[in-house]
């Protein structure tokens, strides 16, 4: 923790802002006076100023985001305050399930989630990445604004594996330039929390944070077919979703016979998990106020 509030100080100093914290899930901020930078393992580090003139808000966000890239550590002392790592021998039964459903269901991959938190209850992912439910999503949106201009899967699975300079001159081309722009921020960001995925397990990934998003957004939906994703998804407990992701077409019948068989013991050990008390925005935070 000492090394944390360090942390904090130091960017605190640097940028000579009022307040910065560390914030896991929930929406990132949107308020003037607030400038953010995301951290390894799902983490945002916020900081607030008094005021914030528009000519010194890009200077001191890159100036945020060199220090986060510079103090890469942090995301690891801050990867076991995640609520995903709670019960570590619990966690990994339910994803052990997870990955005996997605196997006989011959699916990429197997998630859990809620209607509501940003909580990741399981993944079938080996060894699951430190992605929550609201980073899932927002990548999830990233690659439908992708696929729009005609970017598909296998192409953004390229490139998330490019450094940032071949990413550059890969996207050059890339209309509009907003997009462009958000490829070029959010990308590197979307490939760190991935370093341990090669390209099979990026391609699963992406199916995946497409699901995520079309479940989070549409929950009463059960399933989704389409060229190049496929889901399904069964609930429980009135929040819970278990999905099953595809990479396309597949055996609609098929997958809900294995589901049906493997809902009860998830079931079972999903709600036997810890709970995970997260503030009223969705988000856990950890606070550094300046002393004096």
């Amino acid at each position: 923790m000492d090394n944390l509030l360090r942390f904090l100080e130091l960017v605190r100093r640097e940028l000579d802002c009022q307040a910065a914290h560390f914030e896991f899930g929930g929406e990132p901020p949107r308020e003037s006076d607030r400038l953010w930078a995301s951290v390894q393992g799902g983490w945002r580090l916020v900081t607030r100023f008094d005021e914030l003139a528009d000519a010194n808000r890009e200077t001191r966000q890159t100036k945020l985001e060199t220090l986060v890239e510079t103090f890469s550590g942090i995301g690891n002392q801050l990867q076991v305050r995640s609520p995903r790592m709670a019960s570590p021998s619990a966690s990994q039964e339910v994803d052990d399930a997870l990955a005996l459903l997605a196997e006989k269901a011959a699916a990429l991959r197997a998630v859990v989630i809620d209607e509501d938190s940003p909580v990741m209850w399981g993944s079938s992912e080996s060894p699951p990445g430190p992605e929550d439910v609201e980073t899932a999503m927002w990548i999830g949106e990233l690659l439908e604004s992708a696929a729009a201009v005609n970017l598909d899967m296998a192409t953004m699975v390229e490139l998330v594996q490019l450094e940032p300079n071949a990413l550059r001159t890969r996207l050059e081309q890339i209309e509009p330039r907003k997009l462009r722009e958000r490829l070029l921020r959010k990308l590197p960001v979307v490939r760190e929390l991935g370093s341990h995925r090669d390209a099979e397990g990026w391609a699963a990934h992406f199916a995946t944070c497409r699901a995520v998003a079309a479940v989070r957004r549409a929950p009463e939906n059960h399933e989704a077919v389409e060229d190049d994703l496929g889901w399904l998804a069964r609930d429980f407990a009135g929040i819970y979703h278990v999905i099953l992701v595809y990479d396309g077409p597949f055996s609609e019948l098929g997958a809900a016979r294995v589901m049906l068989r493997a809902l009860p013991a998830i079931e079972t050990l999903v709600l036997s998990l810890p709970p995970v008390d997260p503030t009223p925005q969705g988000a856990r935070v950890l606070q550094f106020r300046p002393r004096g």
